[in-house]
C-alpha cells in the first residue's frame, strides 16, 4: 500500500478554502444539545451561552466528543483505544530503507536489551521465543517509521488496541529506547504528535434525526485506527446523499434523516463493522507473542486480502474468505483463540449483525 504523512495544517487551510469559497459561515460556539425545532421538521442546535441556532439538519462532524448527542446499538462491545506518541526529526542516518515505508515492527527493541544492536542480522525475526518471556502483562505496541527528505524521518510508537489505553508518556518512552537501540541519533526534533483514537464501539442508530460523519459516526476502522482517508473518499457521496433526502419541496423530515443514515451505515457496511469489531476485539485480548504470532499470519496472505481489509475495501463476503484464510495459515494456539473468541460478545454480535433473522429466532 502507499502510505503519506498528512500536513494537517495544509490539510485544514485546504477545507477551509473550500469552505469560504462556497460560502459557509462559522460560528464559535459550545453546542449543549440539539432538539427538534417541531412538527414541521428542521433542528435547533442550543448553546452554552443561552443562544438557539434554527437549520433543517444538525450534521455533527467534531471528532468522537460529539457522540453524546446521538444514539447507539445497544449490547456491542464498548470501544477500545490506539495511542501513539511521535515525532518528526533530524536524523545522520536512517536506518531502513529510505524508498519504504517500515510498517508494524513488534520487535520489542523498547525493552533496552539490544541497544545499538537492533539492526544485527540475527534480530531479523520480529519476536523470538527468549525475547517473549516473562511479556503476558505487556501491553505490546509497534513501531512506524516513514522516511522524509533532507535528512528528516517520522518515527511513531503506537498501541493497536487496548481497552485501557497506553500512556502517552510510556510509548513515548519505549520510542526513544527504540531509537537508541537501532543506532539512531536524532538530531532535532521538528515536530511532535500525540494520537488517541477510540476504536470500534457500537454505530449509530438509523432512526437518530441529527446525522453525523466522520469520528462520530464511527467511521473509524476499528482494527487499525485508519479513517482520514475514509472520511475524505466517502463525503462526497454523504453530500449527495444529503442534498437528495431534502426531495423536491426542500425540506427536511425524520425519514430525510433515515434515508441518509441507510446509506452511509447501510446493512452490508455494518457486517463489515461488526467483522471488524470482532477483530479489534481479538487483538485487544492478546500478548505479545500472540499478535506477533497473528500479524506473521496475516501479512502471509495474499495481498489482495491484507491490503483490503487494511483499506476497508473488502465486502462482507470476502471478509469471511478473509478469515477462513487466516483461520488455514494460523498457529494451532492462534486458532484456538478464534474459534474461541466467537463465543465472546464481540462474536455474539458478529453473528447477530451476520445472521440477524438466526438471531431473533
Amino acid at each position: 500500500r502507499k502510505y503519506a504523512k498528512v500536513d494537517l495544517d495544509a490539510l485544514q487551510d485546504h477545507l477551509l478554502q473550500r469552505c469560504q469559497d462556497a460560502g459557509v459561515r462559522f460560528r464559535e460556539e459550545i453546542m449543549e444539545k440539539v432538539e427538534r425545532s417541531g412538527e414541521g421538521g428542521g433542528a435547533v442546535v442550543r448553546c452554552r451561552g443561552g443562544e438557539a441556532l434554527g437549520c433543517d439538519v444538525a450534521i455533527l462532524a467534531s471528532g468522537a466528543a460529539t457522540s453524546q448527542f446521538l444514539e447507539y446499538e445497544e449490547d456491542v462491545p464498548s470501544a477500545g483505544a490506539q495511542t501513539a506518541y511521535g515525532f518528526e526529526v533530524e536524523v545522520d542516518a536512517y536506518p531502513f530503507d529510505e524508498k519504504k515505508m517500515h510498517f508494524m515492527d513488534f520487535r520489542r527493541h523498547h525493552t533496552g536489551v539490544w541497544r545499538g544492536k537492533a539492526l544485527h542480522p540475527g534480530m531479523t525475526r520480529a519476536l523470538t521465543e527468549e525475547g517473549s518471556w516473562g511479556t503476558k502483562t505487556e501491553v505490546p505496541s509497534f513501531l512506524y517509521a516513514m522516511p522524509l527528505e533532507g535528512g528528516r524521518a517520522f518515527f511513531q510508537e503506537t498501541c493497536l488496541v487496548a481497552k485501557d489505553a497506553v500512556p502517552f508518556d510510556v510509548l513515548r518512552r519505549r520510542l526513544e529506547t527504540r531509537l537508541e537501540s537501532l543506532g539512531v541519533r536524532v538530531k532535532a526534533v521538528l515536530d511532535e504528535e500525540w494520537s488517541y483514537i477510540p476504536v470500534g464501539g457500537p454505530l449509530p442508530n438509523a432512526d437518530n434525526e441529527t446525522l453525523a460523519f466522520g469520528a462520530t459516526a464511527n467511521m473509524i476502522h476499528p482494527a487499525s485506527g485508519y479513517s482520514v482517508a475514509r472520511s475524505l473518499k466517502a463525503a462526497p457521496e454523504f453530500a449527495k446523499d444529503v442534498m437528495a433526502a431534502y426531495g423536491e419541496g426542500r425540506s427536511w423530515t425524520s425519514s430525510s434523516s433515515r434515508l441518509v443514515w441507510d446509506g452511509l451505515w447501510s446493512a452490508e457496511r455494518r457486517k463489515c463493522a461488526a467483522f471488524h469489531t470482532f477483530g479489534m476485539e481479538l487483538l485487544a485480548l492478546m500478548d505479545v507473542r500472540s499478535i506477533n504470532d497473528f500479524f506473521l499470519a496475516f501479512f502471509s496472505l495474499p495481498e489482495g486480502l491484507w491490503k483490503g481489509f487494511l483499506s476497508s475495501s473488502l465486502n462482507s463476503n470476502q471478509l469471511l474468505l478473509f478469515a477462513l484464510s487466516m483461520f488455514a495459515v494460523a498457529p494451532v494456539h492462534m486458532k484456538a483463540k478464534l474459534v474461541g473468541h466467537l463465543f465472546h460478545p464481540a462474536g455474539a454480535y458478529l453473528m447477530r449483525i451476520y445472521m440477524p433473522k438466526a438471531s431473533d429466532a
